[in-house]
């Protein structure tokens, strides 16, 4: 029977271009004027193999062609990669606009690819068992963060304000093999920091070997030391580190719309980041270094 005698086609398997049976490089499918295949009703069937001869070549085949119509290989993604794209493509104004969030938020406020390899490269030349991250917007860091410790039972605890992105992250999140390791905690960090110290001093918490702040800078000291002097919250190696980028906050809506957004005034915090930068430095107690807009802090040995 030939193949353009078929109602599915002139090429039945173009019918069904995402065919797992099709490979870009194969010349599973016949250009040729009248290739003949004896028995073949279901071209999908699991018979055929990309190297098989049943479906004959012609000279220079193109499987992307097949049937007159154009079809794209199947890509292989990831979920960080995933969240990354779906957090750059959320309207973020339009969900301020409807109160889906609390803050008018900006893609930008995700973890970079730098951020994200410094981050793993520092969990990883530790041996984290457990991190915790406060302020984690969408989880892009938190999810780099699982990835990086193997270890089955490692845990991230992230801490986030605003449900509505919490939620979209873990949407993505739920995709990777390292899903398991991540848990939330919603609502203000301060108040969620304290709860954990709480649970540390109790004996009700393992203490934590690396923790990324990257939350409100005008609490940014304030955050440090109850990271610091809440007994057990901390491992005795523990990796503090701190995002020393100053707030670029966006301007509310009803400026944006009337075209008078530099008529307000946004708090960068970047006095509270100069404060600890000089408080942390000049003591004895702390090792600290910056780079890739962090302060990485531990304590002196």
């Amino acid at each position: 029977m030939a193949l353009k005698s078929l109602s599915s086609g002139a090429h039945p398997a173009a019918t069904f271009p995402n065919s797992h049976l099709l490979r870009p490089s194969s010349p599973v499918l016949s250009a040729s004027k009248s290739p003949s295949v004896q028995g073949v009703t279901f071209p999908n069937s699991h018979l055929l193999r990309p190297n098989s001869p049943v479906l004959s070549a012609s000279k220079s085949p193109s499987v992307q062609s097949v049937g007159g119509g154009a079809w794209a290989a199947p890509q292989t993604g990831t979920a960080l990669a995933e969240l990354r794209e779906a957090v750059r493509d959320e309207d973020w104004a339009k969900n301020y606009s409807e109160c889906l969030t609390k803050l008018h938020m900006h893609s930008g406020w995700s973890a970079s690819d730098e951020r994200c390899n410094l981050l793993k490269r520092l969990a990883s030349s530790i041996r984290a068992q457990r991190a915790l991250e406060v302020g984690s917007f969408c989880g892009v860091g938190t999810l780099a963060l699982a990835e990086a410790m193997p270890a089955a039972d490692a845990q991230v605890l992230a801490l986030e304000l605003d449900p509505f992105v919490v939620n979209l992250g873990k949407r993505f999140q739920m995709k990777a093999a390292c899903s398991h390791k991540i848990q939330h905690l919603v609502g203000p960090a301060k108040t969620s920091l304290e709860h954990l110290a709480a649970e540390a001093h109790a004996g009700r918490l393992q203490p934590f070997d690396i923790v990324v702040v990257d939350a409100d800078k005008e609490s940014l000291g304030e955050y440090f030391d109850l990271l610091w002097n809440s007994p057990g919250l901390l491992s005795k190696s523990a990796v503090v580190c701190l995002d020393m980028t100053p707030f670029k906050g966006q301007p509310p809506l009803r400026f944006v719309r009337f075209g008078f957004p530099y008529q307000c005034e946004t708090h960068s915090g970047q006095e509270e980041i100069d404060a600890l930068r000089t408080s942390v430095k000049s003591s004895s107690s702390y090792s600290s270094h910056e780079f890739g807009g962090m302060m990485i802090v531990q304590r002196a040995t």
